[in-house]
């Protein structure tokens, strides 16, 4: 990519217009070239980036990056002042996690006199934005992330929207002042009550999208709550913090995302033994939950009963 091009790009998201490439010196036979050979790709309609290397990614990674390319790709084919990012996009772009929405499909709320609905790949949405509503997130003007949290999770399961719900608390980027602000116009917005039932729910200590759906499977199955991110210690000192504790039934359970496992090392196996040991050691019972493990609730559930039960034997007074 010629130095011109790149320097524009460079501000779009990697992403840059037909037309932008012409007026960088390009003849339309080099661009058409140039996707033909595969060192750009077509992004959207008229919209193309150099092609990159994705493959030290995750699938869910891979996901992202596209998404945010369609994002600034849609908004590069816009006139300029007329889309602000919302939604599900406006959390990506904020560094939110989100869950259960489609990546394929860019979320633009239209500040000018144009209609809602989908057209090619994007979905506009009307709705009145104050200035308090919108911010900047990689030269795009997106709605903040309170605003976004609340959009999206109007549209979302109640599940999807306490993973984002988590996030944005965690990330302490939203002020109890703030979040006052933005829930005044929901009141009467049909997703108002999972907007206002997942804020309820929320809780900043959940780490990972993996534990706030774990926190959601929990409630859903009528487990008693349990404290986030308890600490033990045993007479050797710091054992660790886990991820959920039952203080009532001598219990605890991790959520293994399985990443800390991906380069196999022999070290990591033994201190997470070794680490699990030392909870056993203090009579807590230990159950770990992986991914595959929330796509069946009611079996989940069965097993930290189970637990609860085992605990139950083992601690019966003499």
């Amino acid at each position: 990519m010629n130095p011109v091009l790149a320097v524009v790009a460079g501000q779009q998201g990697g992403v840059f217009s037909r037309r932008q490439a012409l007026e960088a010196g390009y003849t339309p036979e080099q661009v058409q070239e140039r996707l033909k050979a595969g060192r750009w790709h077509r992004v959207r309609h008229g919209q193309y980036a150099e092609r990159v290397d994705l493959s030290e990614l995750t699938p869910w990674e891979r996901e992202l990056w596209l998404h945010r390319q369609l994002v600034h790709a849609a908004m590069n084919s816009m006139k300029p002042g007329t889309s602000v990012v919302s939604h599900h996009s406006a959390l990506i772009l904020h560094g939110i996690p989100v869950w259960e929405v489609d990546l394929s499909e860019v979320q633009l709320t239209r500040t000018s006199g144009w209609r809602s609905g989908r057209s090619a790949g994007v979905m506009h949405h009307r709705g009145p934005l104050g200035a308090p509503d919108i911010g900047s997130r990689h030269g795009l003007a997106v709605t903040v992330i309170g605003r976004a949290l609340v959009e999206s999770a109007a549209a979302a399961s109640f599940e999807a929207a306490v993973v984002s719900a988590d996030a944005v608390l965690r990330s302490g980027e939203l002020t109890d002042d703030e979040l006052r602000r933005v829930l005044v116009p929901t009141e009467f917005w049909a997703g108002g009550p999972t907007i206002r039932a997942a804020l309820a729910f929320a809780d900043p200590l959940a780490e990972s999208v993996g534990e706030s759906r774990l926190r959601v499977l929990m409630h859903d199955q009528r487990l008693p709550a349990p404290v986030l991110q308890a600490g033990f210690k045993d007479a050797a000192g710091f054992v660790g913090r886990v991820d959920f504790y039952f203080p009532d039934h001598s219990t605890v359970v991790e959520f293994d995302g399985l990443l800390k496992y991906a380069t196999g090392s022999s070290d990591v196996l033994i201190r997470e033994k070794t680490r699990e040991d030392r909870l056993r050691a203090l009579g807590l019972e230990v159950v770990r939950l992986t991914w595959l493990d929330l796509a069946q609730p009611a079996r989940t559930a069965a097993a930290i009963r189970r637990a609860f039960d085992r605990s139950r034997r083992t601690h019966v007074p003499a």
